[in-house]
């Protein structure tokens, strides 16, 4: 079956009561507080729900309020305060430290400048004394120095004395320091052998080379013979010391016999035998230590006893010749000691002096430098001072506002967190309306708060959000709120964004990060967001649906997790490495998307649709662009340039405020500091010039840019005329791009011809809101149905009429629904029978609105009058009873006609129109096909919205033969999608046309179509391609394809007149030239075109009209004209039967099944196939208000005599009675208001389930 059981159910109070009271418990507030915060977060909750049952009420805009919004406003809560404390707490105290250094600096001032003049008399005292010292200290530094001068003299004699015996000393010591440290090293090296290495020595049957050349060294110096043994070639016989080695090294007392070694008289020949064993470099203790330890030990010995040999000849006699040296200085020295006492006793007095002196001269010294410091000092002060002093006002004053931001800041981020929460996807009205009750509450309640909240001003960086708006973001403080609320969420954003504000935005804003922008629909979507996802890039998401693909989910929901040591995220079935830096964007062109409460819970919704005020500002740049481009360019350049000083400016205060806050002690003592502050402070005070001369140049261009401002407030007021109709058609939609585009054109069209003087700004203002209005009505006009067209007209002018305060929102609401408000207590009694109950009823609930308070008491007492009025068959022309005809304005008379004759309202709403506006603006143009091509272009579909009865078929045919291009035509339904691929694959590249018909059978099919326009390119597409569609109304139409695309409706027009006019337009001079009786053609002509008209308005009567409704058509017409002009080609008389035949039983009548709708149709047509149509001054109504062309008229004067035809034709045209058109004519004041109030917002009313 087809119900389902709606699980969702709100979360109790209780609930969310105890929810936010865990959440909350750790967040540090005092209990009472805590608790007020809590039940103040339950009712945002409830409220948001009660807002967006009114929303969908009055808007038809879903939104559900889910249990994660809730969390979301927790959270959002608890991140925030803390953070927004702290920020607004630093803010303060940095202010607050800077002040305090000022204040202090100026109190030192005054300090300084006693602490200078006290000091100034000491110093000069201090002076006089100094200088008495330097006199005294100069005649006895005089004696000092002649007696200095003798005892130098000695000191000279016995130093060169002293030289001589150090330098024979010195050379003594450094021959002894060449042999003691080998012998020493020698020693110890013997001392360090034990009897193991002996032993291991003497048992070497085959010693290495080295540990024999060693030992042949001991044996030497211990004057032990060798033993002659035979050489190894057995030539004569060689020295071989080893068994004498063995011997020696035998013996227990060797190693006593060499430390006991007689170093002091070693013969000569031993020394001349041993020093070719010195020079040899296998003798070396480096080489023998590789082959034996204790080799090596007995190697340094040998080699140790040669130097100190050497050393001990050389040095005995410098021994005795130092003594007596030594003993000469001795006696030297005792006389010099003598007068260095004396000199010191002489130096200790001058010392004494110096010292004296040195003590005056510093305190003099240090006197000078207080002094100094005290000056230098003031004139830091003075720096400082003058270089912030003007900042104290500004800093006090900030002080005092961040006190108060401090004290608020519970309050105020605690709203902030609910419009981050819950407001994203509601309209400005709404959000404001929200914050209002919001603030009111809190306050109630007793939390801290701020009279009013602003979101950019309490959670926005004003630095950023001149990038945002430098980057693309609209101005006004829905679209930054938007940006906020996104940047302050933890969900990715999911932007409402039918006019590509914020996709336009996202762009700009994330260039240098390589955004990757993809679209569901893209065969390569996954691997392209798989690779993003990897490397940190930003994804856009665009024109995403209601439902949201599954293999998002992971994504949305963040669902990342731990693996390997990197953050992994499952997308699809593949784990990929997930990127900190990864961001998610998601727009939807939808306008008025409804997505289920489960997407609701993954992403935060924003409405990015434009505002007003935001499409204003955005067309006055468009337009001073065009209009005067240096202008525009200049003032880009300023506000860029502005942007930055600011941001310098403010980047100069951090870097002050830090400095100061950083500085400790006293800051006066830091040169440095101060003179590092008055550069910044020169620096800014030198931007602040700057940017007060580009202000003031900023100003200027800005004036002369405020005087273009009516021209994109008409644009704008435009734009939202044209949003709206969605709202009663489908198929009415209109992208902001494509409004742009008509919005320059129009600029461009209407500028003055070559040669021409250019207007004053103000007249050229004017011209260019004459020449858009217009231009847009004729483009939107051959996109609506007939029945729309007046409604267009009329809503555009309300609107206008409102914005100039012609009009007020009550007196039209009430014009629209015949509803003032509630009607209470006793009402007056009807005051006649004639009076009907409805207009009664009406003049009651009018007499609601204060413009209309005593119509009931006015009507009733010119009751006779009033009726006269009532049964006029032109009630508008007539003059109102009594005081009403002075007393109300013209609209005030329709409010007043709606209640007493409706059936008379549309033809003054008409006249409203025209007054207001135009004639222009209630005849609308004939649909021009060649026109409608024109406005396309091969990425552009052209898209016929079908009527019943209407076929564009055989027109598109025609007009396709006239360009001589191939026109491929499919009709969609079950399994044709992938064939029309097919078609549109081929027409794209070989530049034929396709027709796509029928596209509301297929609604299947309608995405994949939206994809394939979608990717449509001027690069790839032949240029003579073109995409036609054709579709009934259906709400399963792409809306991207309506919103680019070229509508167009194929409607017989409304009224006698403009159907009439239709026909002639697309009539050609051939049609009549290349027939014999060219006159006579042309009247039987129109009179045909006459009936054609009178048989398709006839059917608005409906059953005075025709039994049955009937589906006349264009090709009805076109036959009956071929037949007329062969008809009149091949008789001499005109067959009248044979032409009231063809036309009024075969053609026409061939469509009527009901006799008497037959003979109805037989009879009307003798009226216009007649011989005396043919003549000049025939009418076609008794009025003689519808009457042949005279003469031989061109088309042209034959469409100049239509135009003189009344807009509205009375009932007397059909041979109806005048009555006739009451009730058909009520119907279309009722249907025309109806859907004027789908227009409008609807107030929330009661309602039940």
């Amino acid at each position: 079956n087809c119900c389902t059981i709606d699980w969702f159910f709100p979360w109790p109070e209780e609930g969310l009561i105890a929810v936010a009271g865990q959440q909350l418990a750790d967040i540090g507030l005092e209990e009472a507080l805590q608790k007020s915060v809590i039940d103040q977060c339950m009712q945002f909750q409830v409220k948001t729900q009660v807002m967006s049952a009114r929303f969908q009420a009055e808007v038809n805009r879903f939104n559900y309020v889910t249990p994660t919004s809730y969390l979301e406003l927790i959270s959002t809560f608890k991140k925030l305060l803390n953070v927004k404390k702290d920020e607004v707490g630093s803010a303060k105290s940095r202010y607050e430290v800077g002040l305090g250094k000022l204040l202090s600096c100026a109190e030192d001032v005054a300090v300084m400048e006693v602490e200078l003049t006290d000091l100034q008399p000491v110093l000069k005292q201090k002076t006089g004394e100094v200088e008495e010292l330097i006199k005294v200290l100069d005649k006895e530094s005089a004696d000092a120095a002649v007696t200095k001068e003798k005892c130098a003299q000695d000191e000279a004699v016995a130093k060169e004395e002293a030289d001589k015996t150090n330098e024979m000393k010195t050379s003594c010591e450094a021959d002894l320091a060449e042999a003691l440290p080998a012998l020493e090293s020698a020693v110890s090296a013997l001392k360090s052998l034990t009897k193991g290495d002996i032993t291991e020595m003497k048992a070497m049957k085959n010693p290495p080379k080295g540990v024999k050349l060693t030992m042949e060294g001991v044996c030497i110096m211990m004057e032990i013979k060798p033993d002659k043994v035979t050489a190894e070639d057995g030539k004569g016989k060689v020295d071989d010391y080893w068994k004498p080695s063995t011997k020696l090294l035998g013996d227990p007392n060797f190693m006593q016999k060499l430390l006991d070694y007689d170093k002091d008289n070693i013969d000569p020949k031993i020394i001349a035998k041993i020093r070719p064993y010195i020079a040899n470099p296998d003798f070396v203790p480096a080489v023998i230590e590789k082959q034996s330890k204790a080799a090596t030990g007995l190697v340094k010995w040998v080699r140790a006893m040669e130097v100190y040999d050497k050393v001990a000849k050389v040095v005995e006699p410098k021994r005795i010749a130092l003594k007596q040296a030594e003993d000469d200085l001795k006696v030297m020295m005792e006389g010099l000691a003598e007068k260095q006492a004396a000199l010191k006793q002489v130096l200790d007095k001058i010392a004494e002096l110096e010292a004296n002196f040195k003590k005056a001269n510093d305190e003099k010294e240090s006197l000078a430098n207080q002094v100094d410091s005290c000056e230098k000092k003031l004139v830091r002060a003075g720096k400082l001072i003058s270089g912030l002093g003007g900042e104290k006002t500004r800093w006090t004053e900030n002080v005092k506002t961040l006190g108060e931001e401090f004290t608020n800041v519970t309050g105020d981020v605690l709203v902030s967190s609910a419009i981050v929460a819950y407001l994203g996807v509601f309209s400005s009205t709404y959000r404001d309306d929200f914050v209002t009750e919001a603030v009111k509450d809190v306050r109630t309640k007793g939390i801290p708060g701020s009279a009013t909240v602003q979101l950019e001003k309490v959670l926005g960086n004003p630095v950023q959000i001149r990038d945002w708006n430098l980057q693309g973001l609209p101005r006004d403080t829905l679209s930054i709120d938007n940006a906020i609320i996104m940047s302050k969420s933890r969900r990715w954003p999911l932007m409402i964004d039918p006019q590509g504000q914020a996709n336009k935005w996202i762009r700009n804003m994330e260039k240098d990060n390589q955004p990757g922008v993809f679209k569901l629909s893209q065969s390569d979507f996954i691997r392209n967001l798989e690779t993003c996802v990897q490397y940190g890039r930003p994804v856009l998401l665009e024109n995403v649906g209601e439902t949201i693909d599954s293999i998002l989910e992971p994504l949305l929901t963040k669902a990342v997790y731990k693996s390997g040591g990197s953050n992994v995220i499952n997308i699809g079935d593949s784990a990929v490495e997930y990127h900190d830096d990864f961001k998610l964007y998601l727009t939807t062109k939808l306008p008025n998307p409804h997505y289920a409460p489960e997407v609701s819970t993954k992403v935060v919704l924003i409405n990015f649709t434009i505002t007003p005020v935001g499409l204003s500002d955005q067309l006055l740049g468009i337009t001073v662009e065009v209009e005067r481009n240096d202008l525009e360019q200049e003032r880009q350049r300023l506000v860029i340039q502005n942007a930055g000083f600011k941001k310098q400016l403010s980047q100069i205060e951090d870097k002050i405020l830090k400095m100061l806050s950083e500085a400790g002690g006293d800051i006066l003592e830091d040169e440095e500091l101060i003179n590092t502050l008055s550069a910044s402070k020169v620096t800014s005070n030198e931007i602040g010039i700057a940017l007060e001369a580009a202000e003031k140049t900023e100003a200027v261009i800005n004036d002369t840019r405020m005087k273009y401002t009516p021209y994109p407030e008409r644009g704008s007021l435009l734009f939202f005329c044209i949003a709206e109709l969605r709202n009663i058609e489908p198929m009415y939609q209109y992208s902001l791009d494509w409004f742009i585009n008509l919005y320059i054109a129009s600029m461009k069209d209407s500028w003055p011809e070559e040669g021409a003087p250019m207007p004053e700004v103000e007249e050229r203002v004017e011209d260019l809101i004459k020449h858009f209005t217009y231009s847009l009505y004729r483009n939107v006009c051959r996109s609506l149905f007939e029945k729309d067209k007046l409604l267009y007209s009329f809503l555009v002018c309300t609107r206008l009429m409102l914005s100039l305060d012609q009009i007020n929102t009550p007196e039209l609401s009430f014009l629209l629904s015949g509803v003032g408000g509630v009607l209470q207590g006793q009402q007056p009694i009807k005051p006649a029978d004639w009076v009907p109950d409805r207009s009664w009823t009406e003049m009651l609930q009018a007499s609601l609105l204060p413009g209309f308070s005593d119509l009931p008491g006015e009507f009733t007492a010119n009751l006779s009058k009033w009726l006269e009025v009532y049964d006029s068959t032109d009630p508008a022309a007539m003059q109102m009873p009594g005081k009403a005809h002075e007393k109300y304005n013209a609209f005030q008379k329709i409010c007043i006609l709606r209640c007493l004759r409706p059936d008379k309202v549309v033809p003054v709403v008409q006249q409203l129109v025209i007054d207001e506006m135009g004639q222009q603006y209630v005849e609308p143009p004939p649909f021009d096909l060649k026109l409608s091509y024109e406005d396309s272009s091969p990425i552009s579909p052209l898209i016929f919205v079908l009527s019943p009865g209407a076929d564009p078929n055989a027109a598109l045919i025609q007009f396709a033969d006239s360009f001589g291009v191939k026109l491929e035509s499919l009709s969609l339904g079950q399994g044709q999608g992938p064939i029309a691929q097919r078609m549109i694959d081929d027409a794209i590249d070989r530049g034929t046309w396709v027709v796509l018909q029928n596209c509301h059978l297929a609604p299947s099919w309608m995405p994949s179509l939206e994809a394939k326009v979608e990717g449509f390119s001027l690069e790839r597409a032949h240029p003579q391609f073109r995409l036609w569609l054709t579709s009934y109304p259906s709400d399963k139409f792409p809306v991207a394809i309506l919103q680019n695309g070229v509508k167009m409706t194929l409607q017989p027009p409304k009224g006698i007149r403009a159907n009439m006019l239709n026909t002639y337009f697309v009539m050609e001079e051939g049609y009549f030239h290349g027939c014999k009786k060219g006159k006579e053609l042309k009247k039987l002509h129109f009179g045909l075109a006459f009936f054609h008209a009178l048989l398709q308005e006839r059917r608005k009567f409906g059953p005075l009209g025709f039994n049955i409704p009937y589906e006349f058509t264009e090709s009805d017409l076109k036959i009956c004209q071929t037949q007329l002009q062969m008809f009149l080609d091949e008789f001499d008389v005109i067959p009248w039967e044979a032409l009231r035949y063809t036309a009024g039983e075969t053609n026409y009548g061939g469509r009527v099944t009901d006799g008497h709708d037959r003979r109805t149709t037989a009879t009307m047509l003798f009226d216009f196939y007649n011989p005396e149509v043919v003549k000049d001054g025939y009418s076609f109504s008794e009025s003689g208000n519808y009457l042949v062309p005279p003469g031989d008229p061109t088309l042209e004067e034959t469409r100049e005599h239509l135009r003189g035809f009344p807009l509205l034709e009375s009932p007397e045209v059909f041979g109806l009675h005048e009555n006739a058109n009451i009730t058909c004519a009520r119907s279309e004041t009722y249907a025309l208001f109806d859907s004027m109030l789908l227009l409008m917002p609807k107030g929330g009313g009661g309602g039940g389930r």
